[in-house]
C-alpha cells in the first residue's frame, strides 16, 4: 500500500512538472514558423492569462452564491447559448476537404456509390481506411435524411463533441453545480473545439474519447458489484478499441488506462480479481475489434499491400530530420516511396534515421527534442487555423478580415491555454500536499505524458496531435480550480496592496505595449484568400497536357474583389491567360510570352462570376496541374474535363502592418481595464472571506 501511495504521489508530481514545463513553452516560446505567427509578446500573453484566471475566479465565486433554482436556469442558459453558437457555426462555415481529407472524402463518396476500387493513396496511408468507411456510412445517413453533406457532417461532429462534454458536465454538476457552470463557460470560449468540429477527419472523432475514458474509469473504480462493473468495463473497452482503430496513437490511452486500473484501489470485494478480468476484457475487445476492422475493410474492397505502404520506421526517421521540427515532410516520404518493395523501404528508412542521428550528434539530439516538444506542446491553437485553408461556405466579413480575426483568436487561444496549464499544475500540487488524488487527473495526466513521449521521442510531431489534451485540460480546470484563500488572507496585512498591484500591472502593460509596437510599424504582405483549389499536386501530381492552341477553362465565383492569380505554383507558361466575366466580357489578359503563372492584376476586379482560360501557343505540350474528383471541389469543373478542377489560387494582396495603432491600443486598453476590474474585485473579495 505504501509503495502504491509513493507511486501515485510521484506520478502526480511528474504530471504537475509536465504542465509547468509546457506552460513555460506556451508563455515564452510559441511556434512562429507555422500559420500562427507574429504573436503578442510573452509579457502580454502572460498578463492576458492572468486576467483570464482572474475572470475565472470571479465567475466561480459568483456561481457559488446562486440558489438551486438559479443553478438550473443558468445551466439551461449556458447549454442553449453553446448549442446556438454551434448551430450558427455549423450552418455558416463549411470547410473544403483538402490534402488527406480530399482523398478520404472522395473515396467515401465512391464507396457510397457502390465502388470497391480504392485509390492508391490508401495503400500508402492505410491508417485512413477505417475512418473512410465510417465517413461513407455517415454520408449515406445524411443523404437518406436529405441534408447537404457539409452541414450534415458539421452537425454530426458538433453532436459527437457534445456527447463528451455533457458526460463530463454531468459528473461535475452532480458534485458541485458551480464547477459544471465553469466547465461550460470555458468551453464557450475555446476556439479550437469549433474549428475542429468543422474538420471532417479522425482528429475530430477521437476528440471526446479521453473524456469518456476518464468518466468510465472513475466509475469503474467506484463500482462495488458486478452489475456496476461489467457495463462500465464493456463501455470502456468499446471506447478504447474504437479510438485505437480510428487513430493508432491512442494506444497510449489504452496503456494509461490499464496502468491506472492497477495503480489505484477499486471498491470491489476482490480488487485483484477485478483488475485481472477487466484488463483481459479490454485486451480481448481490442483484439476482436482489430480482427473485425480488418474484415470490414476487406468487405469494402480494401486489401493492404506492404510494398506500397509507408513502414513505421519511415515515420520515426522522418521525425528526426534536422531540417524540420519533426513534422511530416514530402522530401523524406518521396525518397522512401521511390523504393519498390517493403524491404527496400525499411532499409531506406533505417539509413535515413542513422544519417539524421549522425548529423545531429549528442547536443543536436537534445536540441531536436526541444524543437519537437515546442511544436507539439507550445501552441494553444492546436493548428486550428491551418486545418481548413479553404471554405466552401463562409461569411464574406470573415473572408475579408480573416487574417486579423485569426490573429486575434490565435492570441486569445494562447492566453486561454496558458491559464489552463497553470490551474492544472496548481491542482496537482494541491493533491500532493493533501495526499488525496483524483482519478481523472492521474489518468488524463498520464495520457498527456504518454502522448508527449510518443510524438516527441518516437513519432511525427504536429500541433494537431496534441488536440485530445485540450478537453482534458478544460475538465481539469473546472474540477481542480481553487480560490487562493491563503493569498487573500495574507493580503489583508497591507491596505495598499491593490494600489500597488494596479501600478505594477499598468507599468507591465505599458512595457508590453512598447514591445508590441512593431505590429503597427512593420509592413507585411497579407493575402486574403478569395478562391483556393489546392488539390492535384499532393501525392498524385495529376496533370493535363495542353497541345499548341489548346485551351483549358475554369469557371469560378469570386465572393470578394481580387488582384492576384496563381496557377501551377507560378511556373513558366508559353501562351495567354485571360479572365472573362460571366457575360463573356474580357476583364484581364496576360502580356508577354513566355509568362509566369503568378500574375498581379493592374487593378482589382470586383466580386462576381468569372472564367479563367489558359491558351497554349508553344509547339511542345505543356503540363497544367488539375485535380480529378467525384464531388465538387468548386461550383463548376473545367469546361472540357467535367470531373477535373484546375489547381489555382485567387487572392486579394496588400502590404500593411498587422494592426493599426488604434487596434493595438484597443487591445491594450481592454486588457488594462479588465486587469483593473479584477484587482478591484480582488480587494473587495478579500474583505468578504
Amino acid at each position: 500500500m505504501a509503495i502504491r501511495q509513493h507511486l501515485t504521489t510521484g506520478l502526480s508530481g511528474l504530471i504537475s512538472l509536465m504542465f509547468l514545463l509546457t506552460g513555460v513553452l506556451a508563455g515564452l516560446v510559441p511556434v512562429t514558423f507555422r500559420i500562427d505567427h507574429d504573436w503578442l509578446s510573452p509579457l502580454i500573453i502572460i498578463l492576458g492569462a492572468g486576467i483570464y484566471l482572474g475572470g475565472v475566479g470571479l465567475a466561480f465565486r459568483w456561481f457559488h452564491r446562486l440558489s438551486k433554482h438559479q443553478h438550473r436556469y443558468l445551466s439551461l442558459g449556458l447549454w442553449a447559448l453553446l448549442l446556438a453558437i454551434q448551430l450558427w457555426v455549423a450552418v455558416n462555415w463549411i470547410s473544403a476537404p483538402r490534402a488527406d481529407l480530399y482523398f478520404v472524402h472522395q473515396q467515401a463518396v465512391s464507396l457510397l456509390e457502390g465502388s470497391a476500387h480504392w485509390n492508391r493513396y490508401f495503400y500508402t496511408y492505410s491508417n485512413n481506411v477505417s475512418f473512410t468507411i465510417l465517413l461513407s456510412g455517415l454520408l449515406k445517413v445524411g443523404r437518406w435524411l436529405g441534408f447537404s453533406s457539409g452541414v450534415w457532417l458539421n452537425l454530426v461532429q458538433f453532436a459527437w463533441l457534445d456527447c463528451g462534454l455533457v458526460t463530463v458536465w454531468y459528473v461535475l454538476t452532480k458534485k458541485n453545480p458551480a464547477r459544471g457552470h465553469l466547465f461550460l463557460g470555458i468551453i464557450l470560449g475555446t476556439v479550437p473545439l469549433y474549428a475542429y468540429a468543422l474538420n471532417t477527419y479522425n482528429d475530430t472523432y477521437v476528440l471526446p474519447m479521453g473524456l469518456f475514458a476518464v468518466v468510465l474509469v472513475r466509475g469503474l473504480l467506484r463500482a462495488t458489484n458486478w452489475r456496476q462493473t461489467v457495463p462500465r468495463a464493456l463501455g470502456l473497452g468499446i471506447i478504447l478499441t474504437s479510438t485505437y482503430l480510428l487513430k493508432a496513437n491512442f494506444i497510449v490511452l489504452i496503456i494509461a488506462t490499464i496502468l491506472i486500473l492497477w495503480l489505484l484501489p477499486n471498491a470491489t470485494t476482490h480488487p485483484f480479481l477485478t483488475r485481472s478480468w477487466v484488463t483481459l476484457l479490454l485486451l480481448a475487445l481490442l483484439a476482436g475489434g482489430t480482427i473485425g476492422n480488418r474484415t470490414a475493410q476487406q468487405a469494402a474492397g480494401f486489401q493492404s499491400n506492404p510494398d506500397q505502404a509507408l513502414p513505421a520506421t519511415s515515420w520515426i526517421a522522418m521525425s528526426w530530420n534536422p531540417a524540420y521540427y519533426g513534422q511530416y515532410n514530402c522530401h523524406d516520404v518521396g525518397r522512401i516511396m521511390a523504393q519498390p518493395t517493403a524491404a527496400a523501404k525499411q532499409a531506406q528508412a533505417k539509413t535515413n534515421f542513422k544519417d539524421y542521428l549522425h548529423q545531429l550528434g549528442p547536443s543536436g539530439i537534445i536540441h531536436h527534442l526541444y524543437r519537437k516538444a515546442k511544436l507539439f506542446l507550445a501552441t494553444g491553437t492546436f493548428d486550428s487555423f491551418q486545418i481548413s485553408p479553404a471554405y466552401d461556405r463562409a461569411p464574406n466579413w470573415y473572408r475579408q478580415h480573416r487574417n486579423t480575426i485569426d490573429w486575434l483568436l490565435a492570441n486569445w487561444c494562447q492566453m486561454n491555454y496558458l491559464a489552463l496549464l497553470i490551474v492544472n499544475c496548481g491542482w496537482g500540487i494541491q493533491q500532493i500536499r493533501r495526499r488525496k488524488f483524483s482519478t481523472g487527473y492521474l489518468l488524463g495526466g498520464l495520457f498527456i505524458i504518454g502522448m508527449a513521449c510518443f510524438h516527441v521521442i518516437f513519432w511525427e510531431s504536429e500541433e494537431r496531435y496534441a488536440l485530445p489534451l485540450l478537453p482534458l485540460l478544460i475538465a481539469g480546470t473546472a474540477a481542480g480550480y481553487r480560490q487562493p484563500l491563503n493569498l487573500l488572507r495574507w493580503s489583508q496585512r497591507s491596505r495598499w496592496l491593490p494600489l500597488g498591484l494596479a501600478i505594477g500591472f499598468t507599468a507591465a502593460l505599458g512595457i508590453g505595449a512598447w514591445q508590441n509596437y512593431g505590429l503597427v510599424t512593420r509592413s507585411r504582405s497579407h493575402p486574403v484568400s478569395v478562391v483556393s483549389q489546392n488539390e492535384g499536386r499532393y501525392y498524385q501530381n495529376h496533370k493535363v497536357w495542353l497541345q499548341q492552341n489548346q485551351r483549358l477553362t475554369q469557371p469560378f465565383t469570386a465572393p470578394l474583389p481580387f488582384n492576384h492569380v496563381l496557377i501551377n505554383n507560378g511556373e513558366s507558361f508559353t501562351g495567354n491567360v485571360t479572365l472573362r466575366t460571366a457575360s463573356g466580357k474580357l476583364a484581364w489578359q496576360s502580356r508577354g510570352k513566355p509568362l509566369s503563372l503568378t500574375q498581379t492584376l493592374p487593378r482589382p476586379l470586383p466580386a462576381g462570376h468569372y472564367t479563367l482560360t489558359l491558351t497554349a501557343t508553344r509547339y511542345d505540350p505543356q503540363k497544367i496541374v488539375t485535380a480529378p474528383a467525384n464531388y465538387p471541389l468548386l461550383a463548376q469543373p473545367l469546361t472540357t474535363h467535367p470531373h477535373q478542377y484546375l489547381r489555382f489560387f485567387i487572392d486579394q494582396r496588400s502590404v500593411s502592418p498587422i494592426l493599426t495603432p488604434s487596434k493595438l491600443w484597443l487591445i491594450i486598453g481592454t486588457l488594462w481595464l479588465g486587469g483593473l476590474i479584477i484587482i478591484d474585485r480582488f480587494y473587495w473579495y478579500r474583505r468578504h472571506i
